[in-house]
């Protein structure tokens, strides 16, 4: 796994508004309903977002069945059927947990072969920081948003 994972983030900023933000509102039954709220919605975040996946897949895929046994349909419903269950999605990436894992194992063996290459000037350190320039562009947008908005 990525460490920390979107679990782990969306569980510490619970913690935070509900262990540190909550307590400072209790006089304020306005700021405290909102803390709960807002609180609640990160869980129902952290629920969605570790199931939805496999979720909407088993959803689609039972609808998609149903769909395909239907008979006796006006025309126009038939193509809109038909053009529904032939347009099964192509899946492009893995579960994100394998992607985790896959990315954890391949991190490992990039620190792995830096470290056994000590000399700094070697191709593998210049192809190592050029891959972490993109890596860190890639997440750029998540890392960035997670930044923005007023701050102490």
């Amino acid at each position: 796994m990525i460490h920390p994972t979107s679990d782990d983030i969306l569980g510490a900023i619970v913690d935070a508004v509900e262990g540190t933000i909550a307590p400072a509102c209790a006089g304020d039954d306005y700021a405290s309903s909102f803390c709960r709220t807002v609180a609640q919605m990160l869980r129902s975040v952290r629920v969605r977002a570790a199931a939805e996946q496999a979720a909407l897949s088993e959803d689609n895929a039972e609808l998609r069945a149903l769909l395909a046994g239907q008979r006796e349909l006006p025309d126009e419903v038939t193509d809109l059927v038909r053009a529904a269950v032939e347009a099964l999605p192509e899946p492009v990436y893995p579960p994100l947990p394998e992607l985790q894992a896959d990315a954890l194992r391949l991190r490992r063996a990039l620190a792995a072969v830096i470290d056994a290459v000590p000399d700094e000037d070697h191709p593998v350190h210049k192809t190592a920081r050029e891959h972490l320039a993109r890596r860190l562009e890639r997440e750029r947008e998540w890392q960035q948003d997670a930044y923005t908005g007023p701050r102490r």
